[in-house]
């Protein structure tokens, strides 16, 4: 064994270890091994930054910006209400559902981001239902990877391997070349999801004070506007304190009534309280706007999480 290949083992070996145990992210891992590859020599500088220009790197990336303006335009809560109401009283029609609307939406853009994109609607379609988040969250994962076979764009894997091809020679895949053998994997998958491995999945339901169990009190504030606040007579989605800071907005109070999630066109007033998720740093920020006050640090209590008022799906303005 040449050093050059005992150094590649022993990265593959440590990149492993370092994978499957977690201990550092896995962007970092994967790195930290291009960096140690450079350093040894093995791969060339052009060789190591190619992947940033690859085209299966750079689609993937799309994708992620399509699912965020999905979010930011509101479309996910909008279409998290309707199959909540569709899937109300029977958890298997909610597996159903998710599965149907996972498979096809995977097809079509990154599965990865499909998930990214479904995970609030699907905690919030458990809250509504009162049904075990982990009875929906994990057909959801399985059917967004069922779904990503079906086409070329459904999953990075497959176009990693085309642009791969390509680079050596070989026709391209065509964008519904993998759908035949995909639709199969997809039905028989689905299949058994629905009628046996959703069943074996533990019901799994918090216990205990969520607010504590999540450090809540150290993310929530409440936010009073006065008179002079810019933000007032804004829309929420226009609103300087949502734009600039990137807040997430949980519920809005006037005239002491709770009027729950505002939605994006929610014309904001004086006298107002809302109710964001934020950090340490935006919470600073927060106290050195003008016209804007902070509530005293107050304790929540579970019922201020659970209330049929507050829809569990945050809108990321």
């Amino acid at each position: 064994m040449t050093p050059d290949m005992f150094i590649v083992f022993a990265v593959l070996v440590v990149a492993v270890v370092l994978f499957a145990t977690e201990k550092l992210p896995v962007d970092l891992v994967a790195i930290l091994v291009m960096s140690v590859l450079l350093v040894a020599g093995i791969i060339t500088p052009e060789e190591g930054i190619a992947g940033f220009s690859n085209t299966a790197t750079v689609i993937v990336g799309v994708m992620f910006i399509i699912s965020a303006g999905l979010l930011k335009t509101g479309a996910v809560n909008a279409f998290g209400a309707v199959l909540a109401a569709l899937g109300k009283g029977s958890i298997w029609v909610n597996v159903l559902i998710i599965m149907g609307i996972m498979g096809v939406t995977s097809s079509f853009m990154s599965n990865t981001a499909a998930v990214a994109v479904f995970i609030p609607i699907v905690i919030g379609m458990a809250k509504r239902n009162r049904i075990s988040i982990s009875k929906l969250l994990m057909p959801m994962s399985f059917a967004s990877m069922f779904g990503g076979t079906c086409t070329l764009i459904g999953t990075s894997t497959n176009i990693l391997v085309s642009s791969i091809a390509e680079t050596h020679g070989q026709k391209p895949f065509g964008m519904f070349e993998f759908t035949p053998l995909g639709l199969i994997f997809f039905l028989a998958g689905s299949a058994y999801m629905f009628f046996f491995g959703a069943r074996m999945i533990p019901d799994r339901r918090g216990g205990g004070d969520l607010t504590d169990a999540f450090a809540m009190e150290e993310y929530l504030t409440e936010v009073i506007l006065h008179a002079e606040a810019k933000s007032v007579g804004k829309t929420v989605r226009d609103a300087p304190i949502v734009h600039d800071l990137d807040l997430a907005i949980l519920s809005l109070r006037r005239n002491g009534i709770l009027m729950g999630l505002p939605e994006p066109d929610t014309v904001l007033m004086e006298g107002d309280v809302l109710l964001v998720r934020c950090n340490v740093e935006k919470i600073r920020k927060l106290e050195e706007r003008e016209g804007v006050s902070l509530k005293p640090k107050f304790p929540l209590r579970d019922s201020d999480l659970n209330s049929e008022q507050l829809i569990p799906v945050f809108w990321p303005f």
